[in-house]
């Protein structure tokens, strides 16, 4: 047996495995470049993946790269595949502090960039209603450390607009499309530190400032860029979710990766890990709550964030997705398909 953070094993043995009475649709974000440069990919989502997530397509820099016009040829392409092959979408992501044109972050008239704001909202929602059934409407509006930074994070929307960027934004999208779910979403909400649970009433007052003002809310997505040294915390992640639940609101998996930088390079050792990372915080969101869906933030190794973002002192490349470079399945895989319900 390959030793784990003793947090991750200690998150094992509390957590009886679980596994959804039914299906939960599987789901991948898909990068514009590889979709149209790698075949292999393309057969991948036909065959293996129920639900399809644009990853850049339909962020403010991708549709608003020149002010006042719109660009959907991307989303559009996306968008496209998934209905001639009958899979689902989630559509990612209507606000995020980052990722926008620089016209868009040079705004400082309150006025002006809430009229930009919600006409950006009401144009993409519109353009996909009936075909985008769900929506990241606001993307990592907590500060990464609220106990030293406040409960907001900071940017153009915050700067300008305060904590009303968040109502704006929900209330754009669900004037556009009332009978879409509208879910914020965010990261670092499953760990055992006090950081992770200041998070984690940070958004327990988002969600309630929202509920309080009769803002349409349906659910909040769990980023999931799990961290192969840090283990879960198990009690804290299901008193939250289920605390959710009594709200109202779904939860779903959304940008599920395994951040393995400290690792050894061996890739048996790392696989291994990554896996058994994946399935203890899977083992205890399922123990409290089933979601909506379940999602990697891509599927090949190639493809991914986690090798820039978090660099390694050696030379071996990250592996936090099912598939490595060569299209091999790897232990993750067989996690996935256990908490999506697959037998396939």
């Amino acid at each position: 047996m390959v030793a784990l953070p003793g947090g991750a094993m200690q998150a094992r043995a509390q957590s009886r495995p679980t596994a959804p009475s039914a299906r939960v649709p599987y789901g991948v974000a898909v990068a514009l470049e590889p979709f149209r440069n790698d075949p292999e990919l393309k057969r991948r989502l036909i065959s293996d993946v129920d639900l399809i997530v644009p990853m850049n397509a339909l962020k403010w820099a991708s549709l608003r790269h020149t002010e006042g016009q719109f660009d959907f040829s991307g989303a559009d392409e996306l968008v496209a595949f998934a209905h001639q092959h009958g899979k689902l979408l989630h559509g990612h992501a209507l606000l995020w502090y980052a990722f926008n044109p620089k016209w868009i972050d040079a705004v400082q008239s309150p006025r002006r960039l809430e009229r930009e704001l919600r006409t950006h909202i009401e144009t993409v929602v519109s353009r996909y209603k009936g075909t985008i059934p769900t929506w990241d409407v606001v993307n990592e509006a907590i500060a990464h450390d609220p106990l030293s930074q406040g409960k907001w994070r900071r940017g153009v929307w915050y700067d300008v607009l305060g904590p009303r960027h968040v109502d704006i934004a929900f209330q754009a999208a669900a004037a556009a499309d009332p009978a879409a779910k509208l879910f914020i979403n965010d990261y670092d909400l499953e760990d055992d530190s006090l950081r992770t649970t200041a998070r984690q009433k940070a958004m327990l007052s988002i969600v309630r400032r929202l509920q309080d003002r009769n803002i349409p809310i349906h659910g909040v997505g769990f980023q999931a860029h799990l961290y192969a040294e840090r283990g879960i915390g198990v009690e804290g992640l299901q008193s939250f979710v289920r605390t959710l639940e009594r709200m109202g609101l779904e939860v779903a998996v959304t940008e599920l990766d395994v951040i393995d930088w400290k690792l050894s390079a061996d890739p048996v050792v790392r696989d291994r890990a990554v896996a058994r990372t994946a399935e203890a915080f899977l083992d205890a969101l399922y123990g409290a709550v089933t979601p909506r869906s379940l999602t990697t933030w891509g599927l090949n190794d190639r493809y991914s964030w986690i090798g820039d973002t978090f660099p390694r002192r050696d030379s071996a490349k990250a592996r936090p997705l099912p598939f490595d470079q060569n299209w091999q399945p790897k232990q993750l895989w067989s996690v996935i398909r256990r908490f999506r319900g697959s037998v396939g």
